[in-house]
């Protein structure tokens, strides 16, 4: 359980970065919506096709990784 978490993480970091430098938008905030909307397609996408994840599994680890991102984005 502990290596598919580990795997999710390291692929929503990698969509975040992707999906962050693909908005169009010339406003941070607006950046942070979309890519934030974006998060939690990707994440409904991620567990549908994950035998091994349920969404209790990586709720957390979601909304740490999304505050860390924006944390290092406003610095």
């Amino acid at each position: 359980m502990n290596e598919s978490i580990e795997k999710f993480e390291l692929e929503l970091q990698a969509f975040l970065e992707f999906r962050y430098n693909l908005s169009a938008a010339q406003d941070s905030a607006e950046r942070f919506n979309e890519t934030e909307k974006a998060t939690f397609a990707f994440v409904d996408d991620y567990l549908l096709k994950s035998p091994n994840l349920i969404a209790g599994d990586v709720e957390a680890s979601v909304q740490r990784i999304l505050n860390e991102f924006i944390d290092s984005k406003m610095k």
